[in-house]
C-alpha cells in the first residue's frame, strides 16, 4: 500500500497488525492489499484508501457476483462512495464503521463483579481476554501488538450482560497488555454501537469505512 498520506499510513498499520492478530496473509490487486480472510463471513477483503469514485467503481468488478468477496474503502468522508451506483452482483454490507485511534494510557482497570470469572489465551504478542459468567461468555476481546502499534479486535459484550461495564473492563485489560508489549498507539475498527464506548475512553475517529460484498 502506498504511504502517501497519514490516512494511508494509519490504514497500513491497522491492516498489518490486524493480519498479525489473525494470522492472515495478503496479495495485491490494482495496488491495494487483498487480504485472504478465510472466515465465516468472507474469503477475501480488498482494502483501499480514498481511491476516488471512478477507481472505486472499477474495483467493484473484483467482487461482483462473489458472495465471499468484500471491498472496503476508508476515507475522511465515504459519502461520495456511499451514493455511487452499485453494479449488479454488489451490495452494501456495512456503512457505519469507523477507524479509530488513540495514544495508549495507563488507566485503572474497573473491577469485575463477583459473579464473573476470566481467562486468558496468550500467543506471543496476541492476547485474547474472556469474561465468563458460569458457562456463558459475557465479554471478550483480542489485542495484537506489532512494533509500537496495537490493534484491538473483536471486542464484544454478549447482549444480556451489557450495561455492566464489561466493555470498559475488557478494553482496560487489553490496554495494559498492549503497553506491556511495547505498544504506545492503538487502532481499531469500531461499529456504530461501539463508538460511544471508545470515545469515552479517549479514542478519536480517524476514517470512515464502507464495506461492499459481492452478491449472487
Amino acid at each position: 500500500m502506498s504511504l502517501e498520506t497519514p490516512a494511508h499510513r494509519m490504514t497500513a498499520e491497522w491492516l498489518d497488525t490486524w493480519m498479525h492478530v489473525r494470522g492472515l496473509t495478503a496479495a495485491e490487486l490494482d495496488g491495494w492489499p487483498l487480504v485472504h480472510v478465510g472466515s465465516r463471513t468472507r474469503e477475501t477483503e480488498l482494502v483501499c484508501v480514498d481511491p476516488g469514485v471512478d477507481a472505486f467503481r472499477r474495483l467493484m468488478a473484483s467482487i461482483a457476483g462473489d458472495p465471499r468477496g468484500m471491498l472496503t474503502v476508508l476515507a475522511d468522508d465515504i459519502g461520495p462512495y456511499r451514493i455511487s451506483r452499485l453494479p449488479p452482483g454488489v451490495r452494501v454490507d456495512r456503512d457505519d464503521e469507523t477507524l479509530m485511534t488513540t495514544m495508549l494510557r495507563d488507566e485503572p482497570v474497573p473491577p469485575l463483579e463477583d459473579d464473573f470469572t476470566f481467562r486468558w489465551d496468550v500467543d506471543g504478542n496476541v492476547v485474547t481476554y474472556t469474561v465468563e459468567c458460569g458457562d456463558a461468555v459475557a465479554a471478550e476481546g483480542t489485542v495484537g501488538v506489532l512494533g509500537p502499534v496495537a490493534t484491538f479486535d473483536a471486542v464484544e459484550t454478549t447482549p444480556r450482560f451489557q450495561r455492566r461495564g464489561l466493555g470498559r473492563h475488557v478494553m482496560a485489560i487489553l490496554t495494559v497488555q498492549a503497553m506491556g508489549r511495547g505498544a504506545d498507539r492503538g487502532v481499531l475498527a469500531a461499529s456504530a454501537p461501539g463508538r460511544a464506548l471508545y470515545r469515552s475512553l479517549g479514542w478519536d475517529p480517524a476514517l470512515e469505512m464502507l464495506s461492499l460484498m459481492g452478491a449472487d
